[in-house]
């Protein structure tokens, strides 16, 4: 069966929400819930007659976080998030540069754990060190690995700002060259790219985890 993965910019910074299809069935999950992207997912579901079983927060960033209370009430379901990213969505700091509403957390989600939709069967990956809840999401059948702000072209997160740390970041991105090279990288933030693409740096700053 196959798998769409529709991304969406949304929001001051253009954090990519991204709607996650199986074909088949037109079940949806969607990974994050940037600021301004309600709307966006609303017309995008719309059109694809797809109906949004869940969402899954990768990290508790504002930009990552921004309508996650609008996004689980509108379309009625649950949010999954690893627990030490609990206190970030539900107490939103406010020194963020946008007002950020409260949302609940109903569903812990941890390394190991499996996220299915439809067919299609996730693995969740605990990757610290751009903050120290964040998850990725990786399908080996499909080749895919839903990664927030843990993989970028060319880089990953930022490891100085609260929560963060470079040598558990070396570990996490040491961990993905276990990943074959033709998985699909879909980041929090720019464009696709692959695991083979990025192989040479990663392997590179993982030679000192």
């Amino acid at each position: 069966m196959t798998l769409t993965i529709i991304q969406i910019p949304a929001g001051p910074i253009d954090t990519n929400t991204y709607l996650v299809i199986d074909d088949a069935a037109n079940d949806a999950l969607i990974i994050d819930a940037p600021p301004e992207s309600v709307e966006l997912l609303v017309a995008e579901t719309t059109k694809l007659g797809a109906t949004v079983r869940s969402l899954i927060v990768t990290h508790g960033h504002w930009d990552h976080i921004g309508a996650t209370a609008a996004v689980a009430s509108t379309f009625d379901v649950p949010v999954s998030a690893h627990s030490l990213a609990v206190d970030r969505i539900a107490k939103p700091e406010t020194r963020f540069p946008i007002e950020i509403p409260p949302a609940t957390v109903d569903h812990f989600i941890d390394e190991g754990d499996v996220v299915r939709l439809g067919s299609h069967v996730f693995t969740v990956m605990h990757l610290p060190g751009h903050d120290e809840g964040h998850i990725a999401l990786h399908s080996a059948a499909d080749a895919v690995f839903l990664g927030g702000d843990v993989l970028f072209p060319g880089g990953h997160g930022r490891t100085d700002i609260p929560g963060s740390d470079q040598a558990m970041m070396n570990r996490s991105i040491k961990r993905l060259l276990d990943l074959p090279d033709e998985v699909i990288v879909y980041p929090g933030h720019g464009e696709t790219t692959t695991i083979g693409a990025e192989r040479l740096w990663m392997t590179r700053l993982a030679g000192g985890a």
